[in-house]
């Protein structure tokens, strides 16, 4: 990209806590001048004034072209987002050891393969010294006995992630993770907020002392690692995972 062009980046699922998050927290570093942010759902609230909103289901294929049609000649940014699972699920779960298999699919889908077809659509856009970052989880790194499907397939995710950080360096793109610990967000509040409080107090080592830190991580904590991930602070860094779980994995307790 040359200097004098502005650098765009794409963020997927930024309707969402942690997708808004990274939005705002790429626009206000500066990491780029522009961003796509692309979701299934309407944004609940305004945007940044340089975000431009695209309402698009990354798994039709026909509206993932419609998107990528759409989109500049180059990108400076990717940051796949786009994760968790479908609520309610497509069909009913009855025990989540074993999820019917249109249930461990749809996971799997939503999860990986919604951001190997976007990142396969937009490799040849990566400008050189691009950045891909990508959003896991600490259930790829323990026993996700809540969920082995979703556990599954984020370890899936990494595993390409890693492998793409190698096929992607002779062009000087690097690729990234984020592993988000305990969030609060719309996959929780299916269970419950007493239960996810017990959970965090029970897996987060650090100590919570305000204002310093809390013992919940939030989705400006998420966001402030991917922005550094495809900074230009992080130049170098590539195939990498950076855990923001205020150390619960350091108890890698099944959870």
């Amino acid at each position: 990209m040359s200097a004098d062009s502005p650098a765009v980046g794409l963020v997927t699922a930024g309707s969402g806590g942690i997708g808004r998050a990274v939005t705002e927290e790429l626009l206000t570093r500066g990491v780029v001048d522009r961003l796509v942010v692309v979701d299934v759902s309407e944004p609940t609230a305004p945007l940044p004034a340089r975000a431009d909103f695209r309402q698009c289901d990354l798994r039709d294929p026909g509206r993932l072209a419609e998107l990528v049609a759409g989109l500049p000649a180059e990108l400076s940014v990717l940051v796949n987002v786009l994760g968790g699972e479908r609520r309610p699920p497509v069909v009913p779960v009855d025990d989540v050891a074993w999820p019917p298999p249109e249930v461990w699919d749809d996971i799997i889908d939503l999860n990986v393969s919604a951001a190997y077809r976007l990142t396969r659509a937009l490799a040849g856009r990566l400008a050189p010294g691009a950045a891909v970052c990508n959003v896991s989880s600490i259930a790829a790194a323990m026993p996700w006995a809540v969920s082995p499907a979703y556990g599954a397939a984020k370890a899936a995710l990494e595993h390409w992630s890693s492998s793409l950080a190698v096929l992607l360096a002779p062009r000087a793109v690097r690729v990234n993770l984020v592993r988000p610990g305990f969030v609060w967000s719309r996959q929780w509040a299916a269970v419950d907020r007493a239960e996810f409080e017990r959970v965090v107090a029970d897996r987060v080592v650090l100590r919570e002392v305000p204002p310093h830190t809390s013992r919940e991580q939030t989705a400006a904590d998420i966001a402030a690692a991917v922005a550094f991930l495809c900074s230009a602070d992080a130049r170098h860094v590539t195939g990498q995972a950076i855990n923001v779980d205020g150390g619960a994995t350091l108890v890698r307790a099944a959870r």
